[in-house]
């Protein structure tokens, strides 16, 4: 995306998505470091051009749920005001337990605000016990519930937490064991054309 095609994508927002839009604020804000200069090119406030921007600096996976619309604007403007992890979990939280914006707010304000972490804020402030929230209710067959369960059990471990570690083993990457990779390619290559 140029400057012409970003102002473009927030003259004609209809149809766009937010982290469209928020791309879009962000390679203009890159060039301008104004939103009230941003905004002298495009028909948006400075105010309007912050809130896309806050979402589109939001994790990937958070941005996501907003192009969904599984997160509203207005929940996702007052979850990029906490630190990355607070993020993820209130991300969850609005949608698992369908919190309205105001809610989100107040839970947000007392997060920045006391000294509770946010399970804490969230039991004060919105009576959501994060244990009670039942987020992976995955729709298996008791015949995936069962081999799960087995190799799991081969392993000692319980479903939930072999579960947890195959997602966390598919989805690391090493680096460093890429690189190594490639140069043993490249070796390879480089002694086949020798």
């Amino acid at each position: 995306m140029d400057l012409d095609k970003a102002r473009e994508c927030l003259n004609t927002q209809k149809g766009k998505k937010p982290s469209e839009i928020g791309e879009a604020v962000d390679l203009l804000f890159q060039e301008f470091r104004s939103y009230k200069k941003i905004a002298e090119q495009v028909e948006l406030s400075p105010e309007r051009i912050s809130v896309f921007h806050r979402i589109y600096k939001l994790p990937k996976g958070i941005r996501w749920q907003v192009d969904n619309r599984k997160i509203l604007i207005g929940h996702a403007m007052q979850i990029s005001r906490l630190p990355e992890n607070d993020q993820w979990m209130l991300a969850f939280v609005v949608i698992e337990e369908k919190i309205n914006a105001k809610d989100t707010r107040k839970i947000v304000n007392e997060a920045l605000n006391s000294e509770k972490d946010l399970t804490g804020v969230l039991n004060s402030v919105a009576g959501i016990d994060s244990d009670s929230i039942k987020a992976l209710l995955l729709p298996l067959s008791f015949e995936e519930r069962f081999q799960i369960t087995c190799s799991a059990w081969g392993k000692e471990m319980s479903w939930a937490d072999f579960s947890l570690n195959s997602i966390r083993e598919a989805t690391r990457v090493d680096i460093k064991q890429i690189a190594d990779e490639l140069t043993k390619i490249v070796k390879k290559i480089n002694l086949d054309n020798s």
